[in-house]
């Protein structure tokens, strides 16, 4: 069994928000069902909730 912990502060209401979890943190910027996120090891990855259920997500490295 694994522990993990997951924190989430909203630094803009409805815009910006920092996650801070036991693998490290990102950035999310943009509202809830689009937002493009920053994460401490490089990484970027941008997500979209589409109507219906369905959801969109590219992720990029660092190269």
């Amino acid at each position: 069994m694994s522990i993990h912990y997951r924190k989430q502060i909203t630094l803009v209401p409805k815009l910006l928000r920092l996650n801070i979890g036991s693998h490290g943190w990102s950035l999310s910027f943009g509202p809830r069902r689009a937002h493009v996120s920053y994460h401490g090891r490089g990484r970027h990855s941008t997500s979209v909730r589409l109507p219906g259920g369905f959801t969109w997500h590219r992720h990029s490295r660092r190269r």
